[in-house]
């Protein structure tokens, strides 16, 4: 079932381009063959542009819906396993290249299965909203999106060594499509690709770091062992030295801080924001910046216990700065999805700090904030998409008198404000209790200093898109506009599950909570044994 799950957008992908290239073709032909009467030639035409376009969007659309449903049911099963005290684990491991110890090692537990499901949510919204845009190369475009959803999902999953690097490095491919091909880019602009091209560079340098770290420990297993592996959970009982196991972990951690990103690596994410369609903006906030976090639980922590300990006050210095700056940028910030990337760079940076505070309940709180601020931001980015379609602009100062020029989407867009500043009854709220208890628990500062950086954040959304709603506009602009049903019904639905989550948390807490618990008497063994000095 676990090759199905994560093999099955890529297949729908192939499958949908390879159906719009067939009708282009066929009715190439028919265009060739000459029709006597001119209307049915214009209706050929028509047919052939609804057809070529709406056939691979409809193929990646059922795909992703029988993914989602795969993943509830699997979801549901896992809540059940719990509830009767047993693990519930699914497990695919074959040799993949048994010469250099390779294996196709995939493994679903709660923490991939949460990852999962908002992967194949997000990429539903992602689908749904690209129709507007109606991308040229449907075929490729809707390719480019199953195949990275599928490159992710197994990402989550990934318990070789190599094949993690390997689906790291591949979702590159389809991000860079996508930002170059069916990017935005203004008129003024001397390069046509500078975000994708940033994103290339600091990901290639960064990456072949942790690719040396990883065949370095891999080498160091195989002298002790004779055994030549990448598997995870070989390699995480590795004895090495300290000096040593602090050098590995930079390498990892050199890729996931510029994935993340923290300063000064995030250059590439305002850039790619601006450049990219709201499509490609909500497939880069809603999947690309996740697996960064995801690599710090699963990988950095439990196979550099002792590192991740000890270089953990200089990252979480770096980004509480991160957030700071962020939030102090926010204020300066007139192009709406610029404001947007800088507050969603100041929320994961606040994320990076909890995850190095060790416990599991704020490994839960960091999990429950990956969830609800992937699906506000994402919210936000299709507001802003549709602010720019009624404005024909994306500075914030021109978005006067919102709630008398679109009807509801004013409403729908305060509501998403609160969500992303933790209103009472979101998820965000719930995330963000449990990530600053936990972090006062552990750091009266790092709890103050998380606080007053929230709520800098907070002023700064606020006094830059307060103006919007209300002001006097042009008579020409009287007639008041509406959201179609489609975009209601996303932004709904993103609501409606982001109340669902806060106000009922406690199966996301189940599902998470047995590999969490697993990472968190890891690092708390490596604490103990610091404290004793046998490190």
């Amino acid at each position: 079932m676990l090759l199905w799950l994560v093999f099955l957008p890529l297949l729908g992908g192939l499958i949908g381009w390879l159906l719009e290239a067939s009708l282009k073709r066929s009715f190439t032909k028919m265009e060739q063959c000459r029709i006597e009467q001119e209307s049915r030639f214009f209706l050929v035409n028509k047919l052939k542009s609804e057809l070529c376009y709406f056939s691979a969007g409809w193929v990646a659309l059922l795909t992703m819906l029988i993914v989602f449903v795969m993943m509830t049911i699997l979801s549901i099963d896992a809540l059940t396993s719990f509830y009767q005290g047993q693990m519930w684990v699914k497990e695919f491991d074959v040799n993949w290249i048994p010469l250099l110890g390779i294996k196709f090692h995939l493994v679903l537990d709660g923490l991939s299965i949460l990852m999962g499901m908002l992967v194949s949510t997000i990429v539903l919204i992602a689908i749904l909203y690209s129709r507007k845009e109606r991308p040229s190369s449907s075929g490729l475009f809707y390719f480019c999106l199953l195949f990275m959803a599928s490159a992710i999902i197994m990402l989550f999953m990934a318990m070789d060594l190599f094949l993690w690097f390997f689906l790291w490095e591949a979702v590159a491919i389809p991000f860079y499509f996508l930002i170059t091909l069916w990017g935005r880019r203004d008129s003024s602009a001397s390069l046509k690709t500078n975000g994708a091209s940033k994103f290339l560079v600091y990901t290639q340098i960064t990456s072949l770091l942790m690719l040396l770290a990883i065949i370095s420990l891999a080498l160091t297993n195989w002298q002790i062992t004779n055994e030549w592996t990448f598997d995870y959970n070989v390699l995480m009982k590795t004895p090495i030295s300290s000096y040593f196991e602090f050098m590995l972990m930079l390498g990892f951690l050199a890729a996931l801080v510029v994935r993340i990103p923290l300063l000064p690596f995030h250059n590439w994410f305002i850039d790619a924001h601006i450049e990219a369609s709201t499509t490609g903006s909500i497939m880069i906030s809603g999947l690309l910046v996740n697996t960064s976090i995801y690599g710090l639980l699963r990988f950095v922590f439990p196979l550099f216990p002792n590192a991740s300990l000890t270089i953990s006050p200089f990252i979480i210095i770096l980004s509480l700065c991160t957030l700071f700056y962020m939030a102090l940028s926010c204020f300066n910030q007139s192009d709406i999805k610029r404001l947007i990337a800088y507050a969603h760079i100041a929320l994961m940076s606040f994320i990076t700090a909890v995850a190095y505070n060790g416990s599991l309940f704020a490994y839960q709180g960091v999990v429950l904030l990956i969830i609800s601020i992937s699906l506000v931001i994402v919210g936000l980015f299709i507001i802003s998409g549709l602010l720019t379609e009624f404005y024909l602009t994306r500075n914030i100062n021109n978005f006067l008198g919102l709630k008398s020029h679109v009807k509801y989407l004013s409403t729908l867009t305060l509501f998403y404000l609160l969500a992303i500043l933790g209103i009472p009854g979101t998820a965000n709220f719930v995330g963000n209790f449990m990530t600053v208890f936990s972090s006062y628990q552990n750091s009266t500062y790092m709890a103050i200093f998380l606080i007053i950086g929230l709520i800098l954040l907070s002023i700064s959304i606020i006094v830059r898109t307060q103006p919007i709603f209300y002001g006097v506009i042009d008579k020409q602009q009287s007639n008041k506009k509406s959201v179609c049903f489609k975009d209601l019904f996303l932004l709904i639905g993103i609501l409606v599950i982001l109340f669902f989550i806060g106000l009922y948390p406690q199966w996301v807490l189940d599902i998470s909570s047995p590999p969490l618990n697993k990472i968190q008497q890891i690092i708390s063994s490596a604490q103990t044994n610091l404290i004793k000095g046998d490190v």
